[in-house]
């Protein structure tokens, strides 16, 4: 039988391979091949079926998938964290749809003359029509990130007792322990980008679209978070047979 110690967010359920050692798989892929030899990162990393931009989805379709999956255990019983899982499982449903448009990335249809008209990019998608599908709905993703992947299990791992009753809402909220390698890589990946803005460099001795693997590393957090919630919910249940 698990202690109550043992299901907490600040104690790995996971595997090891998944939240620790997968993460910087991407980054050591990424930038040797892009030193080495540009031209194969063109062709088999960078662009619209590049590595990145077919991981992403396939990160943000699976937090979907076991998002529902988590909703039909036992716990949480709080119905707010229920809806909570929801609506991650939802956004990622959303992710991986915008990041393929909805497909057309796949199947290269052209983009209806109605949508087209709205779409910076002429596709079918919705972030590229308005901040609202886009830049709004990212600065929350990176505010949960930051304060949820990073803040809080530092905190936890320093002592501090923040969401660790399973009955309430913040338990299943913040992102536990196993999140925090991804929500680290996921602000770290886009540090030189910033620094070349802060110290006004023109160009980086190795340039990438910094955004792309961000969004990869969004999509893995969302993926590890709600699995680990559900590893929590089945231990939680084993610990309290009905």
């Amino acid at each position: 039988m698990n202690d109550a110690r043992d299901i907490g967010p600040d104690t790995p359920l996971l595997p090891r391979w998944l939240w620790l050692w997968l993460p910087p798989v991407m980054a050591l892929i990424i930038f040797p091949v892009k030193i080495l030899s540009p031209g194969a990162y063109a062709q088999w990393i960078d662009g619209e079926q590049g590595l990145i931009e077919l991981a992403t989805p396939v990160a943000a379709f699976l937090a979907f998938c076991f998002g529902f999956h988590f909703l039909r255990s036992a716990f949480p019983k709080i119905p707010l964290a229920r809806v909570w899982v929801l609506m991650v499982a939802l956004g990622g449903f959303y992710f991986a749809g915008e990041e393929l448009s909805w497909g057309q990335q796949l199947a290269h249809w052209n983009t209806p003359e109605a949508i087209d008209k709205l779409n910076d990019q002429h596709e079918t998608n919705l972030h590229n029509m308005s901040s609202w599908f886009d830049q709004k709905p990212r600065l929350l993703l990176e505010l949960w990130a930051f304060f949820g992947g990073i803040v809080v299990p530092l905190m936890r791992l320093s002592g501090r007792r923040i969401g660790l009753d399973p009955n309430k809402l913040w338990f299943w909220f913040w992102p536990t322990v196993e999140c925090l390698p991804t929500a680290i890589l996921a602000f770290l990946i886009r540090f030189p980008e910033r620094y070349k803005h802060l110290a006004h460099i023109k160009v980086l001795p190795v340039e990438i679209r910094w955004s792309e693997p961000q969004e990869y590393y969004f999509a893995l957090l969302m993926l590890i978070f709600v699995l680990a919630a559900r590893q929590r919910a089945k231990a939680l249940a084993a610990a309290n047979p009905v």
